[in-house]
């Protein structure tokens, strides 16, 4: 299963989606305002949309998941069973 999160980390949606994937053991993709959570978590086990990131001035150098681009994220969630979608 694929989470896609882009509500701010600072929010309700933001944490209640992230602890429930984490419980599920799900795959994470952080995009739009969820992005600016990528280098605050104590966790490499997400992704995190590298144009996102550039567009809210964050480098890959301050970031604890691993960047990706469009082209990998549609392969993750065409090789996801489930896609779920948090905004």
């Amino acid at each position: 299963m694929l989470f896609l999160i882009s509500s701010a980390p600072d929010t309700k949606e933001f944490k209640t989606a992230f602890k429930l994937a984490k419980d599920m053991d799900a795959e994470i993709c952080l995009l739009q305002n969820a992005v600016y959570a990528s280098g605050n978590l104590n966790d490499n086990g997400f992704y995190v949309l590298k144009d996102e990131m550039r567009m809210r001035g964050i480098s890959e150098n301050e970031i604890s998941g691993k960047p990706i681009d469009y082209s990998r994220l549609i392969d993750l969630m065409t090789e996801a069973d489930k896609v779920v979608g948090f905004f």
